[in-house]
């Protein structure tokens, strides 16, 4: 810069305090109050700042990041305030004081978030306001500009590709008077030197200059980021002003389904980071300024793990972290904070949004760019009115919603059962980008976060009293698993969620302090899904017979421009240590940008045991110090039969085939049902023949009723959710599954009145009742998760079973385990209403337990909002007269009802349980696991996700006929 134009970093620690209460020093950038409150009034920056010697005749201060509406003032006296604070914003100090040689007392004055208006672009979305930094503070660098008595006002550069040429748009301004003649732009190498420039005649207003390069800058690739500065002067004979900005040669659009970077395939292999909401974290006070750390344990981890791309979730982060992606090579996906919502007026979207896309345009990792997250209706509508009108502005660009469909299927974890239900990517008709999935967010210490459905979710996948290697195995299955489905699917691009974020949402990817960078598990786990060259085991089945042939899909990936042989072992390792005991080396050709897949087959061990099926590529590659290895744990199991059925005899009907062949292959011996038999067991395939006037029925009621107990198998309707419906829909891309109209059945099974109801999603975890786990006999805890075949190994249907004709002690239990008081029961003072599966109670019927009922399931919406797909607090709320309802369950034909497994959401499904009929009757165990075809050879579903024989299935239908013996 010349001696007219300087640019002072004022970094560092200012003297700060509310009300313009200078009661603290805070460092800049930085946090001056808590993250997780918001300011009880202004906050106040000051500042004593020595203007430095030269002919410069004017200053601009530019605050990269200062929230919220940020006013300026010098010696006392305001000199300039605007709106927003979300993207940088410039300040024209025009001041008496403002002059060569001077010392000026600075202030920077924010608003608090309360009071930031809802059209500002920059409020913070309410939906956010629990899990983010809802503190006023300057997040990112302040910085004097000092020019003449012209200006440079905007400065935006992007790449003509198809004429090799670089394009910059300039604003300029002459507040001092002075009107510049001469606008110069250079473009500079690493060694300062210029490669490429033009000069034109300069204009106030704006000015857009067109460099032809001539073959002199080599393309920006996550490979290769070759990054230039552009340098723009003004000048009238000498130089007015200068400024200058980080430029890569990049093309990046979309072709098909996919997306291109300068003309060939790329795909967006990367994670998140929530930086606002990380600030929230106690740990990251000073951490999060901090961008050694972030190069060290973020940037330079992905690199070396194998990814691409960085998607930089609900707010841009400070620009230093940006520059580290341009350098690295690591594409960002930009992102602004509106999140279940877009307030903001039409105009604020605008005026922000220019800025916020000026400042991603100097940033060549900036692919794609995301103006909203997780929104619709006419908010949206008006969102891309903006957008409309905006870009017009721009070179043609890739931005989310209009271009891209952005998929947050958070299966496995927060919301949704291990769905898996996509077979192609074809349907969406646009490249997606799956940028949510994984959630099971863990702490430091392996502790759950406080999202809200964390604790539901945990019970749900891993059942009660679960460890924190439990969850932390969850934390990088559901990760790494899910992600290598997506790539193996052909998704154009995918990030888990999330490396960064708030204890109350996200947590991250770190063990112990924060401080120390310590990985877990999952890092290394992702690496088969980001490393260019990979291999994919697709092997969702986990239970197996010992010595048994098993068959795998096997994906092979090129991302390189290079055709490539490709080397991999496939093994089975003990799961105790590793050790492999089978293995296999496979090699394949792949071609660039290419996908492959085979089949391969092991042996596993003809032990019972638990075990690893791995494929690790051997082939190296650049930047991947990491080992690729795609993994599953399975399980060899021999069902044992337990000793209550030893020499019995199994009642079942001549034409459940599946049944009897079951029977024979174990060793049971079977006859009709009838007084001959010790217990009748009846499949799913008879179901629709059970009902009071069947011959089956006729059949049952005899034996139970001679006291022979029986167990029924697959009971009521078998609904499998979105990915089996009869015509296949997109469903909720960023949102959990719903039923708009749920299909309901009843049934009778002698003299029980069963209610089935559909539900949003089925279950892949089955787990014991809390106070009986007779049912694992021989299994363990686990062993009831992903049973063989259906998408995300089904165990449980998407339907619910109520059972109804309880005798009154039965009736008393069932309420007393929803919250009920079985005392006002008894005395006929006690009504339920039901929402959305929440109870609340009361002596009478009260208005105001039904609004605190509605209130409290709108609150589970509002703090977790993907909710709002499968919950509705506005719907019906359904009254139940417990006290009437009691009486007439006097006529009821169940004694007592004990619940014998647990599934779903807080574990609050019960598919599986014995029922007591009365006295010389047998027991009646009725089950909904999905355990037809996974009981016989010669029974199987076809097809990669058809059900097949599995030994923990065939294992608990024992376990249900010794239960239904005692």
């Amino acid at each position: 810069m010349s001696d007219r134009t300087k640019e002072i970093v004022l970094d560092g620690y200012w003297r700060a305090g509310l009300d313009r209460e200078y009661s603290l020093t805070v460092p800049v950038p930085g946090l001056m109050g808590d993250p997780r409150e918001i300011d009880a009034g202004m906050v106040w920056y000051r500042r004593e700042v020595i203007l430095p010697a030269g002919d410069w005749t004017m200053a601009t201060l530019v605050l990269n990041g200062a929230r919220f509406c940020p006013s300026v003032y010098v010696n006392g006296d305001l000199v300039s305030e605007t709106v927003g604070g979300m993207a940088p914003t410039q300040h024209l100090l025009w001041h008496s004081a403002v002059r060569p040689g001077e010392t000026i007392t600075l202030e920077i004055a924010l608003q608090p978030l309360d009071r930031v208006p809802e059209e500002d672009a920059s409020r913070i979305p309410e939906a956010d306001w629990w899990r983010s930094n809802v503190s006023a503070c300057l997040w990112d660098t302040v910085r004097l500009h000092l020019h003449g008595g012209a200006r440079i006002t905007r400065l935006v550069p992007w790449t003509d590709w198809d004429n090799d040429a670089l394009v910059v748009k300039v604003g300029v301004d002459n507040a001092g008077g002075i009107i510049p003649d001469t606008l110069r732009v250079q473009v500079l190498d690493d060694a300062g030197q210029c490669v490429a420039s033009v000069e034109m005649a300069a204009e106030v207003g704006e000015c857009e200059a067109h460099v032809s390069l001539r073959g002199a800058c080599t393309p920006w690739t996550p490979d290769t980021p070759n990054v230039y500065t552009v340098r723009v002067s003004l000048l009238q004979g000498q130089v007015v002003d200068q400024r200058s900005c980080a430029w890569g040669k990049k093309h990046f659009g979309i072709e098909g389904l996919g997306f291109v970077l300068n003309g060939q395939p790329v795909h967006l292999r990367a994670d998140t980071v929530v930086w606002h909401r990380w600030c929230r974290d106690p740990e990251v006070r000073e951490l999060a300024f901090d961008s050694d750390w972030f190069e060290r344990n973020i940037v330079q981890r992905l690199k070396e793990h194998g990814a691409n791309t960085l998607r930089f979730h609900l707010g841009t982060p400070p620009e230093a972290l940006l520059d580290l992606c341009d350098r690295a090579g690591l594409m960002v996906q930009l992102e602004w904070s509106f999140f279940h919502g877009i307030k903001a007026s039409k105009e604020s979207l605008i005026a922000q949004w220019r800025d916020w896309f000026d400042l991603a345009m100097r940033h060549p990792s900036v692919m794609l760019h995301h103006p909203w997250n997780e929104s619709a209706g006419d908010e949206v509508r008006k969102a891309f009115g903006a957008l409309e009108e905006l870009t017009l502005e721009y070179p043609p660009l890739v931005i989310a919603h209009r271009d891209v469909t952005h998929v947050h299927k958070y299966w496995w974890s927060l919301f949704e059962n291990l769905g898996l239900y996509y077979e192609s990517i074809e349907p969406f008709g646009r490249p997606i980008m799956v940028d949510e999935f994984g959630g099971n967010y863990l702490g430091g210490e392996l502790q759950s976060s406080s999202y809200p459905t964390m604790a539901g979710s945990l019970l749900r996948f891993l059942g009660p009293n679960h460890t924190p290697s439990q969850r932390l195995q969850l934390n990088t299955e559901s990760n790494s698993q899910v992600a290598e489905y997506w790539r193996r699917l052909g998704a154009a691009g995918f990030s888990p969620f999330c490396a960064l974020g708030s204890p109350e949402d996200g947590y991250h990817h770190f063990m112990g302090p924060l401080l120390d960078g310590n990985p877990k598990p999952v890092w290394d786990a992702l690496t088969a899904a980001w490393a260019p060259r990979s291999v994919s085991l697709e092997v969702w089945d986990r239970n197996y017979s010992p010595g048994q042939h098993v068959e795998l899909p096997l994906y092979w990936f090129n991302d390189t421009a290079e055709a490539t042989a490709l080397v991999a072992e496939v093994r089975v390792v003990r799961e105790l240590d590793l050790e492999p005991l089978a293995t296999l080396r496979v090699s394949r050709k792949v071609a660039a940008f290419g996908l492959e897949s085979e089949i391969v087959t092991l042996t596993l061990p003809d032990v019972e045991g638990d075990w690893r099926l791995q494929a690790e590529l051997l082939t190296s590659q650049p930047g991947v110090v990491h080992p690729v290895v795609s993994q599953w744990r399975v399980r060899t199991l021999v069902p044992l039969l337990p000793p209550e059925l030893e020499g019995i005899t199994v009642g079942v009907a001549a034409r459940d085939a599946e049944t009897s062949a079951f029977c024979q292959a174990m060793g049971l011996q079977t006859t009709a049902i009838g007084p001959h038999a010790d217990v009748v067991l009846v499949s799913g395939a008879l179901w629709s023949e059970i009902n009071d006037s069947s011959d089956l029925n006729a059949a049952l009621r005899q034996a139970v009723e001679a006291g022979i107990p029986a167990v029924l198998l697959n009971v009521g309707p078998h609904f499998l959710g979105e990915g089996y419906a009869e015509d296949p829909y997109m469903g909720s891309v960023d949102g959990a599954p719903r039923v708009p109209e749920p299909r309901s059945e009843q049934a009778s099974v002698l003299g029980l009145a069963l209610t089935f109801e559909e539900l949003a999603e089925p279950e892949s975890c089955l787990h014991p009742d809390a106070a009986n786990a007779s049912l694992w006999f021989n299994l363990d805890s686990q062993s009831g998760c992903l049973w063989n075949g259906l998408k995300g190994g089904l165990t449980t249907p998407a339907a619910s079973m109520k059972p109804g004709s309880l005798k009154q002690e039965a009736f008393l239990a069932f309420w007393e385990s929803q919250g009920a008081d079985a005392q006002a029961i008894r005395a006929g003072h006690c009504v339920a209403y039901e929402l959305a599966g929440q109870y609340a109670f009361a002596k009478e019927p009260s208005e105001q337990v039904q609004a605190e009922l509605r209130q409290r399931v709108r609150f589970l919406v509002e703090d977790a909002p993907a909710l709002e797909a499968s919950i509705d607090p506005n719907g019906p709320v359904v009254l139940h007269d417990l006290g009437v309802l009691y009486r007439e369950s006097r006529y009821g034909a169940a004694e007592s009802i004990t619940p014998l497994a647990a599934c779903g959401r807080d574990l609050a499904r019960t598919p599986i349980i014995a029922i007591e009929l009365g006295e010389g009757h047998g027991r009646l165990v009725l089950s909904q696991a999905l355990t037809d075809h996974r009981l016989a050879s010669g029974y199987e579903e076809p097809g990669l996700y058809g059900r097949r024989v599995d030994p923990v299935a065939q294992q608990m239908v024992f376990n249900m006929m010794r239960q239904a013996l005692r």
